[in-house]
C-alpha cells in the first residue's frame, strides 16, 4: 500500500513542478559591485592606505640598507671584532624581521578595511537584487560565477540591479 502511495507521489510531483513557472535570473555581482558609484571612492580610500604603508616600508628598508652597509664595511676591515659582527649581523635579522612584521600588519590591516569598505556595497547590490526579485516575479536569483550553464529561459538582470542601485533613495 505505501508502495503504491509513493509510486503515485514520484509520478505527481513532476506534473506539479512543471504546472509551475520558474523564473531564474543571474547577476554578475562583481561587475555591478565594481561599478556601483561608492566603490570609486572605497578604492581611493585603500590607495591612500597603501601608499601611506608603503612610504612607511620604504623608510624601514631605507634604514637596514643602511645598516646592511654598515655591516659590509665592518666586514671588510680585518680589525673589527668578531663580537661587533655578531652585535650588527643580529640588529640586521632584527630589522628585517621587524619590516616583515610591519609588511604583515599592513596587509591584514588593508584588508579588513577593504572587507569593511566593501561590505555596504555588496549588502546594497544584494539588497537591490532581492527587490528586483520580488517585483519582477523571480523564483530565484543566482550570481552569474555559479551558473555552469544557462537556457535562453534565464534572465540577466544586471540593468535592472543597476537601476535599482542608481535610483534615489526614497
Amino acid at each position: 500500500m505505501i508502495k503504491k502511495f509513493l509510486a503515485a507521489i514520484l509520478i505527481a510531483l513532476p506534473l506539479a513542478v512543471s504546472a509551475q513557472t520558474v523564473k531564474i535570473g543571474v547577476i554578475d555581482v562583481e561587475t555591478l559591485v565594481n561599478e556601483a558609484p561608492e566603490t570609486a571612492e572605497v578604492q581611493k580610500t585603500l590607495q591612500e592606505a597603501q601608499n601611506k604603508y608603503n612610504s612607511d616600508i620604504q623608510k624601514l628598508q631605507e634604514e637596514g640598507q643602511k645598516a646592511l652597509d654598515e655591516y659590509n664595511k665592518l666586514k671588510e676591515d680585518p680589525a673589527t671584532p668578531a663580537a661587533i659582527l655578531q652585535r650588527h649581523e643580529q640588529s640586521l635579522n632584527e630589522m628585517y624581521q621587524k619590516i616583515q612584521q610591519h609588511a604583515e600588519t599592513y596587509d591584514k590591516d588593508l584588508r579588513q578595511q577593504q572587507y569593511q569598505l566593501m561590505a555596504p556595497i555588496y549588502d546594497k547590490v544584494q539588497k537591490a537584487a532581492q527587490a528586483v526579485g520580488q517585483e519582477k516575479g523571480f523564483t530565484i536569483i543566482i550570481p552569474l560565477a555559479a551558473a555552469i550553464y544557462m537556457s535562453a529561459d534565464v534572465v540577466n538582470i544586471n540593468s535592472l540591479v543597476k537601476e535599482k542601485i542608481s535610483a534615489p533613495a526614497k
